[in-house]
């Protein structure tokens, strides 16, 4: 007789060789059987497992960290209730994300980032710019006016998923034209500023990718936004970290596996999965059998998929996607206290009004002072977000943030505070790495089909797939895919 976890599918079947030899395998392990495994516990991950457990389903969710919520990244400093978000600043209210926080009893406030005295300088020399200027606030709205009507000719081929995108010659040439071009073309270079700061970090130098990716990051939700046509909001404890830790008690603690990765997995059409994991503080093994795996990570890396044995579908799919690294950072230091203002990088070429010049990557955003003061003036930190390439590691991100400071400092931007180079080392007060960020692909991979390539492989080897490779970078607009998804999902037999 077939075990019960095969039953849950309705199949009465002889157990494939793989799926016994890896439960054979991990037989001393501790076993688990579920209706749905769900590797990662970020924006998509945590709000499927909610969704699931709605839906009368068990699940058992696996999370690296200490707690959900993934990119959220909260920060308390020491002796102080007054928190700060250093990760996710805001929710678009998009969709269902209203009616979220109120069913998790979480109050809401407007987002209420207070921006700092500000001066602008090339991190690359640590030379000042003193002559770029802004754009007009008049002029400004006018780009983000238009900016805005044409994001919401494509808006539903993009949110809150791809299903709608067209192939070929269907795909509106504006999508897949370089964003530099784009601006030029229709005149809004007044509005890339605001969208370069709200979210354009992370893809490196916006001018030179394509629309598309920079709609992903900043599309017809942020603008309306920006427009006070759309609503957004933190958490009224200023802690958007709240969110995730709410969802985790209705989840229930005992579904969820912290600091725990995967290490092996047998994942078979019809057949469920059955995957091992192991707890990363402890050394516990885990034997969790499914009928159905649900990865909410970004299915890039060979050592973050290795112990999901892809197959050449799947990696022929997944090895088109480039990305950066991105470490989000709050950091502390004499000369940046004493020095009380923000810092932004731009290179020397953007000024006075060359708004599509932006650093080339790796590069360090800024040095952005934080409306902390609860623990007295030398508590105060600066958010600064690293964006690497592919292979930048934390050594080099922790070495950019150093360099970086060091050149402000000689070149008098921000005052030398020591004379000893001891003394000087900047302080990393917290840090999260955010991985790998912004996963996109060439013009010619879009024209051939990749979202509906990419699409297909919902239920391949009964395995789903949701986050940020797979809708636009938000979380509430992740969150409304999986309203989508989900039922798809158990749907699906």
């Amino acid at each position: 007789m077939a075990p019960s976890w095969l039953i849950f599918l309705g199949i009465v079947a002889v157990i494939p060789t793989s799926i016994a030899a890896a439960s054979a395998e991990t037989s001393s392990s501790k076993t688990i059987k579920t209706d749905v495994v769900i590797v990662g516990g970020g924006a998509g991950g945590a709000h499927a497992a909610l969704r699931l457990k709605d839906m009368g389903k068990s699940v058992v969710l696996i999370e690296q960290d200490s707690t959900l919520g993934g990119n959220v990244d909260s920060y308390t400093p020491p002796g102080t209730d007054k928190s700060m978000d250093f990760g996710v600043f805001s929710f678009i209210d998009y969709a269902g994300a209203t009616a979220l926080f109120d069913r998790l009893n979480i109050s809401t406030a407007p987002p209420a980032r207070v921006r700092a005295p500000t001066k602008y300088a090339d991190f690359t020399t640590g030379a000042l710019i003193p002559d770029y200027a802004a754009p007009a606030s008049a002029a400004a709205r006018a780009a983000m006016e238009k900016y805005l009507s044409i994001c919401e000719e494509y808006e539903d081929m993009i949110i809150p998923g791809y299903w709608n995108f067209p192939t070929g010659g269907a795909i509106p040439e504006d999508l897949l034209m370089r964003f530099g071009d784009f601006v030029k073309k229709h005149g809004i270079a007044d509005a890339v500023p605001q969208i370069y700061a709200a979210t354009g970090f992370g893809i490196g130098r916006q001018a030179d990718e394509l629309t598309l990716t920079v709609m992903q990051t900043f599309g017809a939700q942020m603008a309306r936004s920006m427009l006070g046509r759309q609503g957004g909001f933190i958490t009224a404890s200023h802690r958007n970290q709240d969110v995730y830790d709410a969802m985790a008690r209705e989840i229930g603690e005992q579904a969820i596996l912290y600091e725990t990765k995967v290490m092996r997995s047998t994942r078979a059409a019809g057949f469920g999965v059955v995957l091992t994991t192991e707890n990363q503080r402890t050394g516990e093994e885990t034997t969790i059998q499914a009928t159905k795996l649900l990865m909410a990570i970004r299915p890039v890396g060979e050592e973050a998929m290795r112990p999901f044995s892809l197959d050449a579908r799947e990696t022929s799919l997944f090895s088109k996607f480039d990305y950066h690294r991105v470490w989000a950072t709050l950091v502390r230091h004499p000369s940046l206290t004493a020095g009380n203002t923000s810092v932004d990088n731009f290179p020397a070429a953007v000024a006075p009004s060359n708004y599509l010049e932006t650093p080339q990557v790796p590069f360090l955003d800024k040095f952005e002072l934080q409306d902390n003061t609860a623990g007295g003036l030398e508590s105060r930190v600066f958010r600064s977000l690293v964006i690497g390439t592919k292979d930048f590691e934390y050594a080099d991100a922790k070495e950019l943030l150093q360099s970086s400071l060091d050149r402000l400092i000689e070149q008098g931007i921000l005052p030398r505070t020591s004379a000893g180079k001891e003394a000087e080392q900047i302080e990393v007060v917290a840090l999260s790495d955010h991985g790998p960020m912004h996963v996109r692909v060439s013009a010619d991979e879009l024209r051939d089909g990749f979202f509906q390539k990419l699409y297909a492989l919902q239920g391949h080897r009964s395995t789903w797939w949701t986050g940020a490779a797979f809708a636009s970078h938000f979380q509430t607009i992740i969150w409304e895919l999986n309203e989508v998804l989900v039922p798809q999902m158990l749907g699906d037999k």
